[in-house]
């Protein structure tokens, strides 16, 4: 072999160097599906509608992109694949009929507030700082007709309490 030249790679160190290759993009494809930017279409990918709501404190308007669940009896939460969301991200777990309403961070790897809010948009009553994977159950006080589960600290960024309202079409609100 000449001095300034390569040697010439074998097969085995070529495939050896593709599987590395292919392993880092599947691990960077995971990683991109777990950033909080792509919770959109994340919910969207498993069929999940989305709308903007608006909870109204006595400190001002604050929009939160939510994905509906629609079947808020089914122990699925579009957080559960995530290791973070946003601080204007959320899940609106909603009733057909207004009645009592339990939720679990069983499975959310990190902590969640959660607002009851009532047929009319009132909101009822706040959980906060419920613990990541905490499988206890956290029940309305009343009957409801959706809870919205944000990331912990969201309650108390907002201010929000009893009697702030949402405005969203699914109860009758909006600006």
């Amino acid at each position: 072999m000449k001095s300034g030249t390569r040697p010439i790679p074998t097969r085995r160190q070529f495939l050896s160097a593709i599987g590395g290759l292919s392993s880092l993009a599947l691990a960077g494809a995971a990683r991109a599906e777990e950033d909080p930017r792509n919770a959109p279409q994340q919910f969207h990918r498993y069929g999940i509608d989305q709308q903007t709501v608006t909870i109204v404190t006595t400190t001002g308007h604050y929009d939160f992109l939510v994905a509906i669940i629609a079947n808020a009896g089914i122990p699925d939460s579009g957080f559960m694949s995530r290791r973070a969301a946003a601080a204007d991200e959320g899940l609106l777990y909603t009733v057909q009929t207004v009645r009592p309403l339990a939720i679990s961070n069983h499975g959310v790897p990190f902590p969640t507030d959660v607002l009851f809010i009532s047929g009319d948009g009132r909101v009822t009553q706040v959980r906060i700082s419920i613990m990541a994977n905490d499988s206890r159950v956290f029940s309305s006080n009343m009957p409801v007709k959706a809870a919205l589960q944000v990331i912990a600290g969201t309650v108390m960024r907002i201010s929000a309490r009893p009697g702030d309202y949402v405005l969203s079409p699914l109860f009758g609100r909006t600006l």
